[in-house]
């Protein structure tokens, strides 16, 4: 599913792109959509940035980062293609980007390395070991031989960093230290990429862990390891869904435990029986398993869903699932 000749024909033969990301986006997903946008500028392409969440205060160190747009209808041009970056799927990039797309008759590009069986995109670089999406658009740039400045490195190496956890999860191979040194040779700061994402928290998120961490069970002889986040919590701390992300690796840290879930019942109250859960694995555990049968996605060791009910129906499901996949 790696089509990189075909796409960087697409892209040398068209002139508009809109490049869109997930909702909730994390570093792969805004970085991947900013160094691939700078990339088309320098071919003298018309580029529209999108994120329906917008970019999370977290991450608005990233250069350029405010070229990234939250209003799809605001487009100044008609597009001949659209890239989908960090993910597979147009309803995760939002239900008003995926009724946007479901009109347009254009070129759609899929840049990925999580997989779901739900879509089958039209042109695609899908693979899932690669360490982050930012990886393979750093492949796309190389076969477009364009000038890689100091933006479109930083934006990249921190996709790396953020998706590899510092270069620590099992998706960091050889190449990934290889490329991610070349990066450096364009002005990359390690220490100041580092420092942002892991050392810049805001003071309410860490009031809304320790709330979370009080949710803390273990389960199946401590190899489970599950947390909730309630929609009163963020009301008390003045928190919002943004201020999760990261947080399923605390119980994940946890000695003898191989498995964590993150369950995180939606702000909206319309949408009070619904949950997204947020899966963490150690070992041979593979939790993209467990998310597909909820009709979510992402790797072995990382991935997400969304499961309708009350929270007692919610973890009678997961459970359940859980228990098939950790035999």
């Amino acid at each position: 599913m790696n089509d990189f000749e075909n796409i960087a024909d697409l892209i040398n033969s068209n002139s508009n792109f809109v490049i869109a990301s997930h909702e909730n986006p994390d570093e792969d997903a805004i970085g991947s959509t900013i160094a691939l946008g700078l990339a088309l500028e320098q071919l003298n392409k018309n580029v529209y940035l999108y994120n329906e969440t917008g970019v999370p205060a977290a991450l608005k160190f990233l250069p350029k980062s405010k070229k990234i747009h939250k209003n799809i209808k605001n487009i100044p041009f008609e597009p001949d293609a659209v890239v989908i970056a960090d993910c597979t799927d147009s309803l995760r990039v939002g239900k008003v980007f995926d009724r946007y797309l479901h009109d347009l008759s254009v070129i759609k590009i899929t840049i990925d390395h999580h997989f779901t069986k739900k879509t089958k995109p039209q042109y695609s670089i899908v693979d899932q070991q690669a360490p982050s999406t930012g990886f393979l658009i750093y492949k796309l740039l190389k076969k477009l031989e364009i000038d890689i400045t100091k933006d479109i490195a930083v934006n990249i190496y921190a996709t790396i960093v953020g998706d590899t956890g510092s270069f620590a999860y099992s998706n960091t191979t050889s190449e990934t230290f290889i490329i991610a040194s070349e990066l450096l040779k364009y002005g990359v700061n390690p220490y100041e990429i580092s420092k942002n994402i892991y050392e810049n928290e805001s003071l309410k998120k860490i009031k809304l862990l320790g709330k979370v961490l009080n949710t803390l069970e273990l389960s199946h002889g401590g190899r489970v390891a599950t947390v909730l986040v309630s929609r009163e919590m963020f009301k008390i701390t003045d928190t919002t869904k943004q201020h999760t992300e990261g947080l399923v690796n605390y119980p994940r840290s946890i000695k003898g435990v191989e498995l964590a879930v993150l369950m995180r019942q939606e702000e909206d109250e319309l949408k009070d029986e619904n949950w997204k859960i947020s899966l963490r694995s150690k070992n041979d555990i593979n939790v993209a398993l467990i998310a597909q049968s909820f009709g979510g996605g992402g790797h072995r060791s990382a991935a997400g869903c969304s499961i309708k009910g009350d929270l007692s129906k919610a973890r009678e499901k997961l459970v359940s699932e859980i228990e098939k996949a950790i035999k």
